[in-house]
Parts: structure tokens; C-alpha cells; sequence
């Protein structure tokens, strides 16, 4: 099962369990890798307003960023450790998916 499809059912109100979240979390750095080196990737193209929306960010946000949400919503990351959001915001900065202003 793709990410996608996962962030679609979790957004009809389907629970991701640990297991799912488990491979999440693999995909979504490989996903992370796969920006630096391909533009054409599907992670960072705009995702729907209902995927936005149950992942807690701004309507027109990439797909990669709702899948971090998700994640950190569904199994938040140790104290002091980077936010999955957080370190996919820096890598869209850094290759210039986003503008800093």
C-alpha cells in the first residue's frame, strides 16, 4: 500500500496502526531522499484539500508535507528530536521546492 492511499483512508477517519506507521516512516525517508536528487517526484506535488485538511496543514501543501504530519500525529517523535514536518519543511527550503523569505 502507497502512501497516498493510506493518507486517503486515514482521511476518511481509517486508524494507521503501528505497523503501517512503521512503513511510513521508511517510505517518507526515502521520499525525503528522492527530492534531493528527482523534481518529478509525486510527494511534492500539491495534495487534495481533504488529505490538507486531515493532516492538519494549510490547503495547497505537497503531498510530502501531509504525510509528515500524519506521521507525527500518529506516532510522534522523542523529546528533543526534529519533527518529521519540521525536517521535510528544512529539505523543501534547502532544494528549493519552497522560497525562504
Amino acid at each position: 500500500m502507497n502512501y497516498q492511499m493510506l493518507l486517503e483512508c486515514h482521511a476518511a477517519g481509517t486508524t494507521i496502526t503501528v505497523r503501517e506507521a512503521k512503513l511510513l516512516d521508511l517510505a517518507l525517508d526515502s521520499q525525503i531522499a528522492s527530492i534531493k536528487v528527482s523534481r518529478t517526484q509525486g510527494c511534492v506535488e500539491v495534495a487534495p484539500d481533504h488529505i490538507c485538511q486531515s493532516a492538519g496543514v494549510c490547503k495547497g501543501s505537497f503531498w510530502i508535507t501531509c504525510f509528515a504530519a500524519v506521521l507525527d500525529q500518529v506516532t510522534p517523535v522523542s523529546a528533543g528530536k526534529k519533527a518529521r514536518g519540521a525536517t521535510v519543511f528544512d529539505e523543501l527550503i534547502n532544494n528549493r521546492y519552497l522560497v525562504d523569505r
